[in-house]
């Protein structure tokens, strides 16, 4: 099957977002070596610093990679990832199910809009007419995120997404189309999730197999990313695509747990890197988090739940190879309630740069209400 240019119908980046549920944390995913209280606080989970033993991986002098994260080293030094560090929303939740809900919503209270960030920003576009396909979560269900948005599409694994045989030879599918014609309620959902099986079905992106080499890791987030490149590289007009990333609650064994969570989200984000070669020129993939975990360890060598965190940014628009930071120190005086990293950049910023510079542009003001936005210049 030959697979189209990349570039969605709007002429935008694809954007490509993961989730890290769970509160990751930051501060060993790369790790301030120069800054003693790192160590001083955290010393039975500590990350040691380049040179040493299993050491960092030294990015720039002042921070390095956890080891698990090598394989995103060479897009790193190809200017292709930026780091943002003592990031995330000022939402001030310690709480997963408020903090994810807030998050999502680009808000850093209830009195905001119950809607997604990015169903807002999407809401605001014309959405082409050729696809089912333009805003699809590989989660199993639409995030918040995405809520506000006009028929985002839930799969959870594209081979399984439709009707068998069986089905398809009895005219079900027919009855259904006739069954949910306007003016039934939920007509149109009905009748998009069916047009997309008919629209999927043709298009079977999965057999389209990974290019360049790459190889993707076996688990759930291989397989998530191994699909979103397969949609892309379709004929389908995809422009974002939503990712969850589990398991980022370590409150206890940090180095054995994390070890294995950034182990696959490096392999995963490496391997669909490959795959997609030159595309990456019109892609952009943003990792984030809910809040980051305490600055120090807890007593089962684990991290509870904290403040800022760690945004990953990849893509070939990006203003890659360094670590965006205004960093607030790691001493009692210099930490948020006494114990936990400072956010100084507020992620929203962050987001609204990648909707203004990379997806076409956007009302800041209906996408990020109450928001002062100030671009960082993670984006070209």
């Amino acid at each position: 099957m030959a697979s189209h240019n990349t570039t969605n119908i709007t002429g935008q980046d694809i954007l490509v977002c993961i989730f890290q549920r769970g509160a990751a944390d930051g501060l060993n995913a790369v790790v301030p070596y120069t800054d003693a209280e790192y160590y001083n606080k955290r010393p039975g989970i500590a990350v040691a610093q380049p040179g040493a033993s299993n050491g960092a991986i030294d990015l720039d002098g002042s921070y390095g990679f956890h080891p698990a994260l090598e394989p995103l080293k060479p897009i790193y030094d190809a200017g292709e990832l930026a780091l943002v560090h003592a990031t995330g929303v000022p939402h001030g939740s310690r709480s997963h199910f408020s903090a994810q809900g807030l998050v999502e919503r680009g808000v850093t209270n209830n009195n905001g809009p119950n809607s997604g960030w990015l169903g807002r920003h999407l809401a605001l576009t014309s959405a082409p007419a050729t696809t089912a396909f333009r805003i699809v979560s590989i989660s199993g269900n639409v995030p918040v995120t995405l809520t506000g948005a006009t028929e985002p599409i839930a799969i959870d694994d594209i081979g399984s997404f439709g009707f068998d045989q069986g089905i398809i030879d009895s005219g079900y599918p027919d009855i259904l189309t006739n069954l949910y014609r306007s003016p039934i309620p939920f007509s149109g959902t009905a009748q998009t999730a069916l047009a997309a099986v008919d629209e999927l079905a043709t298009a079977n992106p999965g057999a389209i197999m990974p290019d360049n080499g790459a190889v993707y890791p076996t688990g759930t987030l291989g397989n998530k990313l191994k699909q979103a490149g397969q949609l892309i590289k379709s004929a389908l007009d995809v422009e974002v695509i939503c990712i969850d990333s589990d398991g980022w609650d370590h409150h206890e064994n940090l180095p054995n747990f994390i070890q294995q969570s950034l182990g696959e989200l490096a392999n995963s984000l490496s391997a669909f890197h490959t795959d997609m070669g030159n595309r990456m020129q019109n892609i952009t993939i943003m990792v984030h988090t809910e809040f980051g975990r305490r600055v120090a360890q807890n007593a089962s060598l684990g991290v509870d739940h904290g403040t800022a965190s760690l945004a990953y940014v990849i893509g070939g628009n990006v203003n890659g190879g360094q670590v965006f930071s205004q960093w607030p120190g790691l001493h009692d005086q210099d930490l948020e309630m006494n114990e936990d990293l400072k956010i100084t950049t507020d992620l929203r910023n962050v987001l609204g740069e990648l909707l203004m510079q990379r997806l076409g542009g956007t009302d800041i003001n209906t996408v990020f209400p109450g928001l002062s936005y100030t671009p960082v210049g993670v984006f070209t």
